[in-house]
């Protein structure tokens, strides 16, 4: 039992880490980030810089969902300029 303590708070201290990141990449509730702000406004100027130091898992936690966002906010805008003509 000794050992899947461990390897679970071993577990824990990893999500805490990748949360800490996530935290930091989006910043405090309400304040738009540069990296967000790049993923909502201009994507493809995201650079090496923009996520040095962001774990893989850290960064698609912090990215995805603004992203999706935006790609559903255009998506439906889209439906509603085709069912207006």
């Amino acid at each position: 039992m000794a050992a899947s303590s461990s390897s679970s708070s071993a577990g824990s201290s990893r999500a805490d880490e990748l949360w800490r990141q996530v935290g930091e990449a989006v910043g405090p509730a309400g304040e738009p980030t540069p990296l967000l702000e790049k993923v909502r406004e201009h994507a493809w100027r995201i650079t090496d810089a923009d996520v040095a130091g962001l774990d893989a898992d850290a960064l698609y936690e912090a990215v995805l969902p603004a992203a999706f966002a935006v790609a559903d906010e255009k998506r439906r805008r889209a439906h509603e300029a085709i069912d207006a003509h």
